[in-house]
């Protein structure tokens, strides 16, 4: 039997971990690429907290998804803005042009890292948020906002990953990622409050929630998809 662990016959799911686990140690020796995304989702959230006013109970729900959204996206920027920035220092990306690491391994390992460091920073804000809004923290166990909340962080995350791969040695990449990004993740942004707000506000599975539930799930696919395909059209191969 062939040895798994050799290059010839290393396998896509072994190169997803392999090249995941390298991403998260870089995170770990560097403590500073954790904290600096929380410290940032939190400054969001008070900023916000402390500049609205005093809301009725439906506008707190709607201020405090928001809010949660608004901070994760944010936060995301600097994961995006890092996202290739030691395989481009070390220059990985010539030497994964002659291994046996598919394309697509890389950029699927690439948004597993940003879905990881951007899930722990969406479960510190989403408490953050309850606290400040007064609402129970047992709202954060809830299945759909848990689904809901997970599918606007996997559309970002795609979407994020891709862009920052197509741009990744363009002139002005700082100006032209958030240029596609910003108007590209609208929808997501839009889907996931509506559908978390109504959610929230009565929870009772109906046909407007279906729509915006659908349209989220549709627009995660759609990124998801364009970002495995135009993989081996990106700079990381």
């Amino acid at each position: 039997m062939p040895n798994a662990t050799t290059p010839r016959t290393l396998r896509w799911t072994d190169s997803v971990f392999l090249l995941l686990r390298q991403s998260l140690r870089i995170d770990v020796s560097s403590r500073e690429r954790l904290i600096t995304p929380l410290f940032f989702a939190a400054i969001v959230l008070l900023l916000f907290s402390f500049a609205m006013p005093e809301p009725d109970p439906i506008i707190r729900i709607r201020m405090m998804v928001a809010q949660s959204q608004l901070a994760i996206f944010f936060a995301l920027q600097l994961s995006f803005s890092r996202a290739f920035e030691s395989e481009k220092t070390d220059r990985v990306f010539e030497h994964l042009k002659m291994s046996p690491i598919d394309s697509s391994a890389f950029v699927v390992s690439k948004i597993l890292h940003v879905l990881i460091v951007g899930g722990l920073t969406m479960i510190c804000t989403g408490v953050c948020s309850i606290v400040l809004q007064g609402h129970d923290l047992s709202l954060i166990m809830d299945p759909f906002v848990i689904s809901g909340s997970f599918l606007s962080l996997l559309g970002l995350s795609s979407l994020g990953v891709l862009l920052a791969a197509i741009t990744l040695r363009a002139d002005g990449q700082g100006i032209l990622f958030p240029l596609l990004y910003f108007p590209l993740s609208v929808p997501v942004l839009l889907c996931s409050t509506e559908s978390l707000s109504m959610w929230i506000e009565k929870p009772v599975w109906n046909e407007t929630l279906r729509g915006w539930a659908t349209i989220l799930v549709a627009f995660d696919a759609i990124y998801l998809t364009i970002a495995l395909l135009m993989s081996s059209e990106t700079d990381t191969n």
